[in-house]
C-alpha cells in the first residue's frame, strides 16, 4: 500500500507554519490599524507585501497563487471591514504584491539560468506586436502620453502572470492543486450564495442587487458584483465538469460532479446573463474540442442545477421577501425584450461604436480613448464627437461592458488582430496536448481551455480582461496551461 504524502503545498515545517501565521496577524493588523490611522493601515500593508516576496524565494508557486487571488482579497473581502481611504488603498495591493513577486522571481530566474526558456514563446512577440500598434495609434490621434500608457497599462500589465507562470515552471501535480485553490475558493463563495437564497439575501451582513427584470435579489456572495462573482464561477465549472469526466478515480469524479452542480446553482442565482453565455458558450465550444462525454455531463446538471434554481425555497429567515418570488425564465425572457426592442445598452453602445470603426478602422481611435478604465478616469473626446456621452449617462457606468468593443475601436483591425493572436497562440497548443495526455495533465489542461473561452465568451458583456480581479486569473492559466502543455514525463498520481 503506497503512503499518501502530503502535497507540496500544504505547511509542513515550522518555517511554512510561521510565514502562514505571520502573514495572517499581519492581515489582521491592516484591518485593526486602519481603524487608527492611514500609517497603521499601510505599515503592516507593506510589511505583508514584503513578507509574500520575500518567501517567493522559497515558496514560488505559492506565492505565486497568493498573488493570482489577491484581487478577490483587496476588492471584495477585505474592504468591507476598512475605512474608506484605507479601501481605496487596499485596491491597489494586488498591483503591488504582482510587481513585487514578480521582480523577485524574474531576478531569482535570471540567476539561475531559466529566464529564457520563460520567455521562449510567440505570445510575447505578438505582445510587442499589439504594444508597438496601440503606440502608433497613440501618436496618430495625438492621445496625451499619460492616457495612452494608462489604456495599455490596464490592458495588458496582468500578462506579467502568463511570464511568472512560465518562469516558475508548474508540474502537473502543482498545476492541479493550483487550479483546485481557486476552485476551492468558488465552492466557498458558492455555498454563501446559496444560503443567501435559502435564508436571507442579507446573511453574514453581505448585499444583493436588485435586479431590473423581475429579479427581487442577484446573489454574488461576498464578491458583491453578481456579474464579477458568475465570472468567477463560469471559469471554476468546466474545470469541475472536465474533472467529473476525466479524474480517474469515481470517488474524484462524484466529488467534481457535486462541485460543479453547486457552482452552476450558484451561477443561475447570479442572474448574469453574460456569465450564463458564457459558462454555456464557452464551455460547449471547450467540450466539442475535447470531451464529448464532459458535454453530456454539463448538460445534465445544468439542467438539474436549473430546476433546482426555480423551486429551491428562499429567505427562510425572512419570509416577507417572498412577496416576489424570483422567475429564472420570466426575467431571461425581459431581458431578451428589451434587447430585441433595441432599448438594450449594450446593443446601442456596439450600434455606436460602428461609425468609429469605420473612421478609424487599422488602428482605432487611441489607446485609453474609449470604452475602458481609462476612458472614464481622463475622459475623451470621442464619446462628444460620436455622441457616445449620451449614453453613459449613469454616473455608474463607467464604461461599455464589452471588452473586445473597446478593443476593436481603441487599438482598431491590427490591434484586436494582435490580441486574439496573442490568446490563441497560447490555447492551440494547449488543445492538441489536451487530446492526447493522459489523465492528470488531461483534466488540468481541459480545464484550463474550458475556464479561458468562458472568459473570453463572457467578456462580450463585461470588461473582465481589463479587471484585474478576472484577468489575473485568465493570463495565469494560460501560462500555466503552456508549461503543462510542453512538459514531457508522467502523469499527477493524485485524483
Amino acid at each position: 500500500m503506497t503512503r499518501r504524502v502530503a502535497p507540496e503545498w500544504f505547511p509542513r515545517t515550522t518555517a511554512e507554519f510561521g510565514t502562514a501565521a505571520t502573514a495572517t496577524l499581519l492581515v489582521i493588523a491592516t484591518v485593526l490599524g486602519s481603524r487608527v490611522s492611514l500609517a497603521w493601515f499601510v505599515v503592516p500593508a507593506l510589511l505583508l507585501v514584503a513578507l509574500v516576496a520575500a518567501a517567493s524565494l522559497v515558496w514560488p508557486r505559492q506565492m505565486l497563487m497568493v498573488v493570482v487571488l489577491s484581487p478577490i482579497f483587496d476588492r471584495y473581502l477585505v474592504p468591507g471591514l476598512l475605512t474608506p481611504d484605507a479601501e481605496k488603498i487596499a485596491h491597489l495591493m494586488s498591483e503591488v504584491l504582482l510587481a513585487a513577486v514578480g521582480l523577485v522571481l524574474v531576478a531569482q530566474s535570471a540567476r539561475r539560468g531559466t529566464l529564457r526558456a520563460g520567455l521562449a514563446h510567440p505570445l510575447l512577440p505578438l505582445l510587442g506586436v499589439f504594444v508597438l500598434a496601440s503606440f502608433t495609434s497613440a501618436l496618430i490621434n495625438g492621445v496625451p502620453a499619460t492616457q495612452a500608457i494608462a489604456g495599455i497599462v490596464f490592458t495588458i500589465d496582468a500578462v506579467a502572470l502568463f511570464v511568472l507562470a512560465r518562469i516558475v515552471r508548474f508540474r502537473v501535480g502543482d498545476g492541479l492543486t493550483a487550479i483546485g485553490a481557486f476552485v476551492g475558493l468558488l465552492i466557498v463563495a458558492g455555498v454563501v450564495a446559496i444560503a443567501q437564497a435559502l435564508l436571507s439575501p442579507h446573511i453574514l451582513g453581505l448585499t444583493a442587487l436588485i435586479g431590473r427584470f423581475g429579479e427581487p435579489f442577484r446573489l454574488a456572495s461576498f464578491f458583491g458584483d453578481p456579474n464579477v462573482f458568475a465570472a468567477f464561477l463560469s471559469a471554476a465549472i468546466p474545470i469541475l465538469l472536465f474533472g467529473a469526466s476525466g479524474l480517474r478515480t469515481p470517488r474524484g469524479r462524484r466529488l467534481a460532479l457535486a462541485a460543479a452542480a453547486l457552482l452552476l446553482l450558484s451561477l443561475w442565482l447570479s442572474y448574469s446573463r453574460g456569465g450564463w453565455l458564457g459558462a454555456v458558450g464557452g464551455f460547449v465550444i471547450a467540450a466539442l474540442l475535447l470531451d464529448r462525454r464532459a458535454l453530456r455531463i454539463g448538460l445534465a446538471v445544468g439542467v438539474f442545477a436549473f430546476v433546482v434554481a426555480l423551486i429551491m425555497p428562499r429567505n427562510l429567515l425572512d419570509p416577507s421577501l417572498n412577496v416576489q418570488r424570483p422567475d429564472l425564465l420570466q426575467s431571461t425572457v425581459g431581458r431578451a425584450s428589451t434587447i430585441g426592442s433595441g432599448k438594450d445598452l449594450r446593443t446601442l453602445l456596439i450600434a455606436n461604436a460602428v461609425p468609429i470603426v469605420v473612421d478609424h478602422p487599422l488602428l482605432g481611435v487611441g489607446p485609453g480613448r474609449y470604452g475602458g478604465a481609462a476612458a472614464s478616469i481622463f475622459g475623451t473626446p470621442i464619446y462628444r464627437q460620436y455622441g457616445t456621452d449620451l449614453l453613459l449617462k449613469d454616473p455608474n457606468q463607467r464604461t461599455v461592458d464589452n471588452f473586445w468593443l473597446h478593443l476593436l475601436v481603441e487599438s482598431g483591425i491590427i490591434g484586436i488582430l494582435a490580441f486574439v493572436a496573442m490568446v490563441g497562440s497560447a490555447v492551440l497548443p494547449i488543445v492538441r496536448r489536451a487530446r492526447e495526455a493522459g489523465w492528470g495533465r488531461r483534466v488540468a489542461l481541459a480545464g484550463i481551455v474550458g475556464a479561458v473561452l468562458c472568459l473570453v465568451v463572457n467578456s462580450l458583456s463585461t470588461m473582465l480582461l481589463e479587471a484585474n480581479s478576472v484577468a489575473y486569473l485568465f493570463w495565469f492559466l494560460l501560462g500555466l496551461g503552456s508549461v503543462l502543455a510542453g512538459q514531457p514525463g508522467s502523469e499527477a498520481q493524485t485524483s
